[in-house]
């Protein structure tokens, strides 16, 4: 995948995320009771799992390739 298709792939995801952990912080019903307040719960966490994904787009690394950091220090 190209670098800057993968970076706005990544801006997408994490966008899509961002909104969607403000809408059940700040636009769900907060009456939710039962079962849905697990599927509120599975929410949350499919939104993080979308800003964590984004970012994992945005700044990704192959493991073959080490870092420049890493190569500056003599390390890989």
């Amino acid at each position: 995948m190209d670098k800057g298709i993968r970076r706005i792939a990544g801006i997408v995801v994490m966008v899509a995320g961002i909104a969607l952990g403000a809408w059940l912080v700040f636009g769900a019903p907060h009456d939710w009771e039962g079962n849905v307040r697990l599927v509120k719960m599975a929410m949350g966490l499919a939104a993080t799992g979308m800003i964590t994904g984004g970012a994992r787009l945005i700044f990704w690394q192959p493991a073959d390739r080490p870092s420049e950091a890493a190569r500056e220090a003599g390390v890989g």
